[in-house]
């Protein structure tokens, strides 16, 4: 099958943040875009070199292209090559590079096209494997940084006549085909509709959020959705950045609920360890040192889980604030064009709700995780003080039972010194010393014993 003028839009995002960390790559996004264009047409962009990210710092929307290479208000770098079409011919590729910064984050928007005229003459129709030409190497999935949010791949073609419209999805499927031949690296189809009067297709799942990629397929029926396209771009940009902002929030926390969900089995585990309360034994063999170890392990456990409940907390923030900015801009869309814009309406209506209740459910669960804590730090330090106070008043008892044993002992050591003389036995007569040293040991045992019953009595 053939299609008419097929262009490539990828839309791609990355934090503007500022970081320390020489490891972290600030210029990912633009070098990414060199290399995308270095691949396809093996020109270098040196973007880089063509923008001011300092540009209007306060601004929450800068074209970034230095104003010295602006031309007629086009903050775009154009460009231009060949590459093969087939094996004896090669055509022409136009496309641009417009950078940009929106409120916290970069965004840049690359085209690849097969122009709809060359020399004032319409371009001949190309077949759909020709898409393959423009992501060699899978060039145009951005790898994994720090700083990326996520990008979006919009293939839009001309159908080629009225037949082709009764077998727009088998086009879709092929185009889908032709970017990405190796079917582990295709998103999945999500769903079929309608924007401004022609067929799209979008794909990828979120349900397969940890490998999220987004693409849509717009084949045009008739001019009519070309010029709305053109006159709402910039709208649909932001459309696509507040989406994938919405988007890499959930997916990142369905991590931070990864994190949760095992910081939540090491309290239960805690709590398994305590002693239980009314099994006496247990408590009496309770170790007071470990019992004084695991208050303080706790206090940092539930530091970490209350900085993890906070993580998941803004990341539901920025899915109500981004959904909110999502729906501004439908607005927008809608008061320029004043169409039926209900393909784009879904994510907002659909798929954010979703998002947030999902996140709702998860703080709903694991908060009463941080109120398992902080009764297990009471029980403890309940526990430690009870032990502690009955050890203390157990060391006052010997203390006591000693302070008799020995004071009585020391008395009646004195009285057998002193009167032993007059003991008239043959052993202790013989052996003086060692009889008042013995009597004067079970003397202390009776004062012991006799201690031990006034302060159990008492």
């Amino acid at each position: 099958m053939k299609v008419y003028a097929p262009n490539v839009h990828l839309f791609a995002f990355q934090l503007d943040k500022n970081s320390n960390d020489p490891s972290i790559n600030k210029n990912f996004l633009w070098e990414t875009g060199d290399e995308i264009v270095h691949t396809i047409l093996h020109q270098d962009l040196h973007l880089c070199q063509h923008i001011d990210v300092n540009k209007e710092p306060d601004s929450p929307r800068v074209d970034l292209l230095k104003d010295a290479e602006v031309i007629d208000n086009n903050y775009a770098i154009s460009f231009a090559g060949k590459i093969p079409l087939n094996q004896t011919q090669d055509v022409l590729i136009k496309g641009f590079a417009h950078p940009l910064r929106i409120y916290d984050s970069y965004s840049l928007w690359l085209n690849l096209r097969r122009p709809e005229q060359e020399d004032d003459n319409p371009t001949a129709d190309v077949d759909i494997t020709f898409l393959s030409q423009f992501n060699q190497n899978n060039c145009l999935t951005f790898k994994e940084h720090p700083l990326f949010l996520g990008q979006t791949l919009l293939i839009t073609a001309w159908l080629t006549g009225a037949k082709d419209k009764k077998v727009v999805k088998q086009i879709a499927e092929e185009c889908l085909t032709a970017v990405f031949p190796d079917s582990q690296k295709r998103p999945p189809f999500n769903r079929q509709g309608e924007l401004f009067g022609s067929p799209i297709f979008e794909y990828g799942l979120f349900s397969q959020i940890s490998n999220y990629q987004h693409m849509l397929i717009w084949l045009f029926a008739d001019e009519q959705a070309d010029i709305k396209f053109n006159q709402c771009y910039q709208e649909l940009l932001d459309l696509l950045f507040f989406r994938t902002k919405v988007i890499k929030a959930y997916k990142d926390s369905r991590e931070i609920y990864k994190k949760l969900d095992a910081a939540y089995l090491k309290i239960e585990a805690e709590i398994d360890k305590m002693p239980k309360l009314g099994e006496e034994e247990s408590l009496v063999a309770a170790n007071l040192t470990d019992l004084k170890n695991q208050l303080k392990a706790l206090p940092q456990l539930a530091l970490t889980y209350t900085r993890l409940l906070r993580n998941l907390e803004d990341y539901q923030n920025t899915i109500a604030i981004n959904a909110y900015n999502y729906e501004e801009r439908l607005q927008k869309v809608h008061a320029i064009i004043g169409d039926n814009i209900s393909f784009l309406e879904t994510f907002n209506q659909k798929n954010c709700p979703f998002f947030q209740q999902q996140i709702n459910a998860d703080l709903g669960y694991f908060r009463h995780g941080l109120e398992l804590l902080g009764r297990a730090i009471d029980s403890i330090r309940g526990i430690v003080e009870i032990e502690q106070a009955e050890r203390d008043r157990s060391l006052e008892h010997t203390i006591q039972i000693l302070g008799i044993g020995f004071g009585g002992g020391a008395i009646a050591s004195g009285v057998f010194t002193t009167h032993i003389d007059k003991i008239n036995l043959p052993l202790v007569q013989k052996h003086p010393l060692y009889a008042s040293l013995t009597l004067s040991i079970i003397a202390t045992v009776v004062f012991i014993a006799l201690g031990w019953l006034i302060t159990k009595r008492k």
